[in-house]
Order: structure tokens, then sequence, then C-alpha cells
């Protein structure tokens, strides 16, 4: 599994709506060099969670999911899979489970995500690689709302 604690320059609140309001979503989230194309996030258990990035040679890739966990300014969790040229879930019984906390520690945040369900190490390594670069982004974002 993947693990990965960031402190974030932003209250809890904030950190939080941007993981569930799609225009901020839209904005930040990605490996560095990557766009979100397009983006659905029905933020309530059961509600369909969907990305679609391009990267910087023009490769599209897209990501699903549900929603199982909403705690709001606390918690969100949800399937994800990556989805394959006819639209469907590459490994259709394989989902990967992503939470993330989220914790005050003064005016910052402590997030904290978790993504489990690997079926092997390459998998394992790639999404912690992509995790860490999606924070990088992230904190970039966050700090052009307070300038």
């Amino acid at each position: 599994s993947v693990r990965i604690s960031r402190r974030f320059k932003a209250p809890r609140a904030l950190v939080f709506k941007m993981f569930t309001d799609p225009a901020h979503f839209a904005r930040w989230f990605g490996p560095e060099g990557h766009d979100v194309a397009d983006c659905t996030l029905e933020t309530k258990v059961g509600g369909r969670f969907f990305a679609e990035l391009k990267g910087p040679e023009g490769a599209q890739h897209r990501v699903m999911g549900v929603f199982k966990e909403v705690q709001p300014d606390r918690r969100i969790a949800f399937t994800w899979n990556w989805m394959g040229e006819d639209g469907k879930p590459r490994n259709p019984d394989t989902d990967t489970l992503v939470t993330i906390d989220l914790a005050e520690q003064g005016a910052e945040t402590e997030l904290t995500l978790t993504h489990t369900g690997f079926q092997n190490d390459d998998q394992e390594t790639r999404h912690n690689g992509g995790w860490n670069s999606c924070f990088v982004c992230l904190d970039r974002y966050l700090a052009t709302l307070k300038a």
C-alpha cells in the first residue's frame, strides 16, 4: 500500500474542498505536467468519481471510482480503477481504495493518504510517485488562492 503524509498551509475545510469541488480539483489534480480535461465528483456515499487527464505528450488517462465514505472536512474514501480505451475499468474485479484523512495543525492541515489494494509492487511504486507529484501540484495551487 501507499501511505503519504503531507502538511499544507491551508485550513482543513479548504483542503477538503480541493477533493470535493470539481472547479478546484481540475486545477491541481494529476502528476506534474498533466491537465484535467474532465472530472465528475459526486461527493456522497455511492457517488461517482471520474477524472480524465492529458499528459504532456498528449496521452489520455482516465480513472473512475465510487465514493465509499465522506466525512466533511475530515475524511474521504473512494475506489480507484484506471479505465481502458473502451471506457470500462481495466481491472473490473480489482478496484483499489484511496482514503484521505485530514487533521488540523493550527492554521495548517495534515493530509494522510492511504492507497491500498495494488496487485503488484510496480503498481504501488507508480502510484506512490503519482500521488507525491499530485501533492506538489496541490501545494502550488493552494498558494495561488492566498496570493
